[in-house]
């Protein structure tokens, strides 16, 4: 088993040695995350591509928020999908009338307050969803398979350490809630 180079934490007094390394280490992290998205979004199945050619990334990300939204409450609002996905509410309206177009997500009326539109995705948008999971999870898997179990064990521990960073305003020990994309 390799192991990754000691890293010298930066020091108070500015240790610009152990800041360099750390620096060219995190480069090197975020590169091997990018070619790790890469590969796996080459690898979607060609029946994949062609049944649902129309869908990008970013709304499979927001299918996938969606169905966890009807899964703690009757779907989304445009200005919670505008929070899930972190963008402005014009783009976010966007994005859901573009999966509605190809009949992966519908608008509904809210039961207690018909003003209240509520997105949730389609029974169509769903299997869409359910055969990206398989073929990812199949990817993910051959990707994975020259870690032992020990490395792979270690490799989720630590990127859960990543992603479980307090951002700023939050306290430590409440971990941020996870991303789904």
């Amino acid at each position: 088993m390799s192991q990754a180079p000691a890293v010298d934490r930066p020091s108070r007094s500015g240790n610009s040695t152990g800041n360099a390394r750390r620096d060219e280490l995190a480069d090197m992290l975020f590169g091997y995350i990018g070619g790790l998205k890469r590969r796996l979004m080459a690898s979607v199945p060609e029946e994949l591509k062609g049944e649902f050619g129309g869908v990008t990334w970013h709304q499979v990300g927001a299918l996938e928020q969606l169905r966890a939204a009807t899964e703690t409450s009757s779907g989304a609002t445009m200005n919670e999908i505008a929070r899930m996905q972190q963008c402005a509410l014009s783009s976010a309206s966007a994005l859901v009338d573009r999966m509605i177009r190809l009949g992966f997500a519908e608008r509904l009326s809210d039961v207690d307050d018909r003003r209240i539109i509520r997105i949730v995705p389609t029974h169509l948008g769903l299997q869409m969803l359910d055969r990206f999971d398989e073929a990812r999870k199949a990817v993910s898997l051959e990707a994975l398979a020259s870690l032992s179990d020990k490395d792979l064990e270690q490799l989720v521990r630590l990127m859960g350490k990543i992603v479980d960073w307090p951002e700023p305003g939050h306290t430590p020990g409440h971990p941020k809630e996870a991303a789904h994309d």
